[in-house]
């Protein structure tokens, strides 16, 4: 979801409003956000959601580009168990007929953010953060990354899998392979095959570029 969300953030203009909404503490006494980030908004509930668009976007070329606000506004009436129908879509609403978030929130600097990261350039390495029910390990290595860095060889678990590749049918059937998947992270797959079983991945495996 967090993956997802940036994938959003990162394609739409300033301005769009995201309303994002994977809560399993509702009716808790999580918090939900509103957060300015990449020059748009976004409202989520705080359980580490905004992550990976909070550590892609917050800070570029030393400037702080993001800001979390916790939502004070709430409806008259809500149910306990659907805050994303009750609460946050009128938010979202609200913020898109151009209610300034002051009038809805107050800022906050501790947001809570999930233990994963983009991968740092200067050590030409990084992990496998997600894999799939196919299969495909999704690394948290971002494909601007790659362009930073010249690299012959994707190796994963002892396996070299040669260089990037444009797309899976640029391989035989059953062989993995290393590309950029709709994530817009480098990606361990195989080509009509389950790559994760092929190579016996699991998350947190290191992948290294040489």
């Amino acid at each position: 979801g967090s993956i997802t969300l940036e994938r959003a953030i990162d394609s739409f203009g300033p301005g769009t409003v995201h309303l994002a909404v994977v809560d399993p503490g509702v009716g808790t006494d999580r918090r939900i956000l509103i957060v300015r980030i990449n020059r748009q908004l976004v409202v989520c509930p705080d359980n580490g959601l905004i992550t990976w668009a909070w550590r892609l976007h917050a800070r570029r070329n030393g400037r702080n580009r993001a800001q979390a606000y916790e939502l004070t506004w709430r409806p008259k009436q809500s149910s306990h168990t659907f805050h994303g129908r009750d609460v946050m879509a009128p938010v979202a609403g609200q913020l898109g007929c151009g209610i300034p978030i002051d009038a809805l929130a107050r800022p906050i600097d501790d947001p809570i953010l999930l233990d994963i990261a983009p991968a740092d350039p200067s050590q030409r390495r990084g992990q496998i953060i997600h894999i799939d029910v196919f299969g495909n390990a999704t690394t948290n290595i971002p494909h601007e990354m790659l362009r930073r860095i010249v690299f012959k060889n994707v190796k994963v678990k002892g396996r070299r899998l040669g260089q990037l590749k444009r797309t899976y049918g640029d391989v035989p059937p059953g062989r993995p392979l290393a590309l950029i998947g709709s994530s817009g992270l480098l990606e361990i797959a195989a080509r009509d095959a389950d790559a994760a079983r092929q190579l016996k991945l699991r998350v947190g495996d290191e992948v290294v570029l040489e």
